[in-house]
């Protein structure tokens, strides 16, 4: 037998579809044959800012939404990430964030807030993974978060492949041997669960679509009601990038041999080398994807029954129990490609608050973030007062880059309200509450565990320390 024929074989036993294993193995085929998933840099052209893009600002200075749209609107949260880059082995949306609220309890609260302002029962969806459905179901029946729609489907799954020779890789834990096929598989999994369908019927017009673990992803009438007066297809929120912000996907003209294709989503895995610099640059692409997605439910099933969605084909290399594989993924954010109206939107800062690392978590539990009426976490009034911007947190990742043992160090949350960079270096237990203010580094070379409370100080400010 063949690896395709292996790759099918292991696919049906699982139960996955016939489609989702033809799109599979489009992926296979293109890697073959010598398909990398990095762009040809001559079509990127830059965005026209008075076709492709529109701000949140001015949406909100030339109309008034109303509220019976809201009837029209659904929210979707990609849920499937487990966080194991942050040590985890549950949903990382059960993560204690704010004021000892999960995310998936302040995005439930987001949620009802809406519903009782404007009277609207608008439904909560989780795209969840096998490993975080049961959980985050128990979480929202604990909270008494309830809807006459179903709360959750479930995303697919597609076989790790040998770098060797794309062959299905067979492991001593079963689950090793699949991986997610990227958060682009939202489409197929919309429409093979019938949940798309029922939307349809049911009179929804239009997704919100956003990370789980972005917090500042909230219902946006403006926005909605832009859509539904213009009529488009997909909609990408936009922020303007800062010094911290390094891999996030920008949309772009797509032109070939000088035409215009339309707009298309350029992921940091996509940028060939040598433009690396350009990419993660403040010139060229000046603001980035927040994964925050707005689409026309009607266009979306349109574009589905003419076929597979031409998504941007994402190879990620990575080792699991010792074995050099690859993991075939798209973006949700490349099917803008794949409609004709479509826009830019640019956002304020307030509605990207995602938290990737442990460094996010210290920045989202701290004072600099402030978790307001509507449950929205944004940058605090002060912080803003202040004209400051993204803070830069860096905890050395030998003692940090886990859940568990940041939540060990950092029993007291420092005030970070007015802090522009904080820079941990060694093994130090926040046992008491410190003041960080502007440019601080503290440094214990000591190899073992020292106390802050040791610096005998509560502000520290514009300095570096050495326990």
């Amino acid at each position: 037998m063949n690896n395709d024929g292996k790759i099918i074989e292991k696919m049906k036993k699982e139960n996955l579809s016939d489609v989702l294993i033809e799109d599979f193995l489009k992926k296979v085929d293109k890697v073959r044959k010598g398909e990398t998933g990095k762009v040809v840099w001559n079509t990127i052209g830059d965005l026209d800012p008075e076709t492709d893009e529109i701000s949140l600002e001015t949406l909100r200075k030339t109309r008034q939404p109303k509220s019976e749209n809201l009837k029209k609107l659904v929210v979707i949260k990609l849920n499937g990430g487990l966080g194991t880059s942050m040590g985890l082995s549950k949903a990382k949306s059960l993560i204690k964030i704010k004021e000892n609220k999960s995310f998936l309890e302040i995005i439930a609260s987001q949620i009802q807030y809406y519903r009782k302002k404007f009277n609207v029962e608008i439904p909560l969806i989780l795209m969840d993974s096998y490993n975080t459905q049961s959980d985050c179901a128990r979480e929202l029946g604990s909270i008494g978060f309830s809807q006459t729609i179903p709360t959750s489907f479930l995303q697919n799954k597609v076989p790790r492949l040998r770098q060797s020779d794309l062959s299905p890789i067979e492991t001593e834990d079963k689950k090793d041997e699949w991986c997610p096929p990227g958060h682009g598989d939202i489409y197929l999994s919309l429409k093979e669960t019938g949940i798309l369908k029922s939307l349809l019927e049911k009179g929804y017009e239009y997704a919100f679509i956003s990370n789980g673990d972005n917090l500042g992803a909230t219902i946006e009438p403006y926005i909605l009601d832009y859509l539904l007066e213009e009529q488009l297809d997909f909609a990408m929120e936009m922020t303007p990038k800062t010094l911290a912000d390094k891999k996030g996907g920008a949309i772009y003209r797509k032109m070939i041999d000088g035409k215009f294709m339309g707009l298309e989503l350029l992921e940091t895995a996509q940028v060939p080398d040598e433009h690396e610099h350009e990419f993660s640059g403040m010139g060229k692409f000046r603001t980035f994807s927040t994964n925050n997605l707005w689409i026309n439910l009607k266009a979306l099933e349109s574009r589905l029954s003419k076929g597979l969605m031409e998504l941007s084909l994402i190879v990620n290399p990575k080792s699991v129990a010792g074995i050099d594989v690859l993991q075939l993924e798209t973006a949700m954010g490349s099917a803008i490609g794949n409609f004709q109206k479509t826009k830019g939107i640019i956002i304020p800062r307030d509605r990207f608050a995602p938290v990737k690392k442990c460094e996010d978590t210290l920045i989202r539990m701290s004072d600099a973030y402030t978790l307001n009426e509507d449950f929205s976490l944004t940058m605090s009034e002060v912080r803003k007062s202040k004209n400051l911007s993204e803070n830069l947190i860096s905890l050395e990742d030998k003692y940090y880059k886990k859940v568990k043992e940041f939540t060990e160090l950092f029993p007291e949350i420092p005030s970070l309200v007015e802090s522009t960079s904080f820079t941990v270096k060694g093994q130090v237990l926040f046992d008491k509450k410190i003041k960080i203010i502007g440019d601080v580094t503290i440094d214990n070379p000591t190899g073992g565990l020292k106390k802050i409370s040791e610096l005998g100080k509560d502000i520290l400010e514009n300095e570096t320390v050495v326990l």
